[in-house]
């Protein structure tokens, strides 16, 4: 048994592989390029149950069925390992409700773990990316204030406050910690975003082109999701300054190549191009391999916002029918789902999907009212308050089109559509 740079038990490990995990923490907290390290940890350590569980979160973190396929080995180790501790235990427990899709029960065990040990900052992180998918802000501020407990003023740990206080509309506390936490680390790339939240939620576009700006140069060291995720920031605040071609430069610079079979990069890839067009700016060609990727998603129903993300690519650029056969799959999986889980996909989802499919139709008197129904409950399918801003957009611009009865062209042409 080692003990991990918090002073926290590691079962079955040696000194290599508690340097091995402090490094994957580390990578973790700050978003780093070299998260796949702890697989080679992992490999070297089979008969320890927490480090294959990280290795299986990290894949499982992925967004996408090959996530689910590349887990299978870490948590086969994870489940034959029969002396972890209590808090490894908890944590254990927690991925494993993770692969079997109930993320309800994952969060509730990282819940229990951050409050007994809140020294484990890197499961109250993943607490976090649970709540946040969840839809469930006041858990991400709960788990900020214990991350508090053991870790006020170190690195890393003031972003995730930040950025829960954001979430939580309290935007003046989350733009001093978010100031602070760069203070403690220039490169919070989590700070950043936080921050950026903060400008995007007071409708300051140029303040926060400005702030991004400056935080930009600590991009490339990181990985694709932070580097994607606030370019995607940056591009927004372009599009809302009313620099359009600056939007779409970041675009094609930032936002779409790294690693397109990454679920992240193709939900906001699908967001940024449905607001340019709704901007009025033609997109030209660029919905093509965007809808390819979305293709190969569209069976698998892990997360409701991923799905409606997927579903207007379909609806807006793919084949004939394609929209339709998705949405009736994603109709059957929630009839079949029970829980918390069931309420997410039938009261926001399903009408949400179809104000997608009826905005890319052009149908925009069915799409504002479809989003007008979804719209109480899309905090439960997760993301943020920007991200989940596309379809209020959405929603008021099919209003608005619809109460001047002004003709649109259809979206399967090359023309984009009119600007308000």
């Amino acid at each position: 048994m080692a003990r991990d740079a918090s002073d926290l038990t590691i079962t079955a490990a040696d000194g290599a592989t508690a340097r091995g995990y402090d490094a994957y923490v580390t990578e973790f907290l700050s978003y780093g390029a070299r998260l796949r390290d702890l697989f080679a940890v992992a490999d070297a350590a089979p008969d320890a149950p927490l480090i294959n569980a990280h290795a299986a979160a990290l894949h499982l973190a992925f967004e996408g069925a090959e996530g689910w396929t590349n887990a299978r080995p870490y948590l086969e180790r994870m489940r034959a390992g029969s002396s972890a501790s209590e808090r490894e235990r908890l944590f254990c427990a927690a991925v494993d409700a993770w692969a079997n899709k109930d993320f309800h029960w994952a969060l509730g065990h990282l819940d229990e773990l951050s409050v007994r040990w809140p020294a484990d900052l890197c499961a109250i992180k993943w607490a976090q990316y649970h709540a946040f998918n969840l839809g469930d802000q006041p858990a991400l501020l709960r788990l900020a204030r214990r991350a508090r407990i053991a870790h006020e003023g170190r690195p890393y740990a003031h972003g995730m406050i930040a950025f829960a206080l954001e979430q939580n509309h309290d935007l003046d506390a989350a733009m001093a910690e978010g100031l602070r936490a760069c203070e403690i680390a220039i490169d919070d790339a989590w700070a950043h975003h936080a921050i950026a939240h903060v400008h995007e939620t007071r409708g300051h576009p140029e303040k926060g082109a400005r702030w991004m700006a400056r935080c930009a140069h600590t991009w490339d060291a990181k990985g694709v999701f932070i580097r994607d995720h606030n370019w995607w920031h940056t591009a927004l605040f372009h599009l809302n300054a009313g620099d359009d071609a600056g939007a779409l430069a970041i675009f094609d610079e930032r936002l779409w190549g790294a690693w397109p079979e990454f679920p992240q990069e193709q939900i906001g890839a699908v967001s940024m191009l449905w607001r340019l067009e709704m901007r009025g700016i033609d997109v030209g060609d660029r919905w093509a391999p965007v809808v390819s990727q979305a293709r190969a998603r569209a069976d698998e129903h892990i997360f409701p916002f991923h799905d409606v993300h997927y579903l207007y690519a379909l609806a807006r650029a793919g084949e004939p029918g394609e929209a339709d056969a998705m949405r009736n799959r994603i109709g059957a999986h929630a009839m079949a789902l029970n829980g918390p889980a069931a309420s997410t996909w039938k009261l926001a989802l399903l009408p949400a999907a179809d104000g997608a499919i009826a905005f890319a139709r052009g149908d925009l008197a069915a799409a504002a009212a479809a989003f007008a129904a979804a719209e109480p409950h899309l905090h439960l399918i997760g993301g943020s308050h920007a991200q989940r801003g596309l379809f209020q957009e959405a929603r008021t611009f099919a209003a608005a089109q619809t109460s001047a009865h002004r003709p649109i062209d259809s979206h399967h042409s090359s023309t984009p559509l009119t600007r308000n």
